[in-house]
């Protein structure tokens, strides 16, 4: 389970947006959301390293890390080491939340393995990842290389 997890937030496929609406969300978006978890699970992170992890260019990132900080959810810090190098870091608020999130996703991730067998579990674990791989390629989609022939239709007036 940790896999799909692991997958949800590496991949930035958004952990919440399948779910309905979440008290949560009345604090904190759903990238917020993910921005927290993603430094729950990971770890203290720099700008450059959350916006990869999200897949959002570092602007988006830094409007989201000054909301998070007004909030008081993290706390950016200069880098000792090189001064352009923001650190991000959680709040005792920010892992307060994040922690609820990631126990509401578990709670999520918890229903797929009573629906599912073991086995199936696995089967679709292996499935997603590598669906994931393929939309992460880079290059045209094959559906993109086979174009239909135009055809000519004839109209009368």
């Amino acid at each position: 389970m940790h896999q799909l997890y692991d997958l949800f937030l590496r991949t930035g496929l958004r952990p919440f947006a399948f779910l309905d609406s979440h008290p949560l969300e009345q604090k904190v978006t759903r990238s917020d959301l993910s921005t927290l978890l993603i430094l729950l699970f990971r770890g203290d992170s720099t700008m450059t390293e959350l916006a990869s992890e999200m897949g959002a260019p570092l602007s988006s990132m830094t409007s989201i890390a000054k909301r998070l900080e007004r909030k008081g959810y993290i706390a950016r810090a200069t880098s000792a080491q090189d001064q352009r190098v923001k650190l991000v870091t959680l709040t005792q608020e920010g892992r307060a939340i994040a922690k609820e999130s990631e126990q509401m996703m578990m709670s999520v991730l918890g229903k797929l393995e009573t629906a599912f067998t073991p086995e199936e579990m696995e089967q679709f674990t292996v499935l997603l990842l590598k669906a994931a791989k393929v939309l992460q390629q880079e290059g045209p989609a094959r559906a993109a290389e086979t174009r239909a022939q135009a055809v000519k239709i004839r109209i009368e007036e």
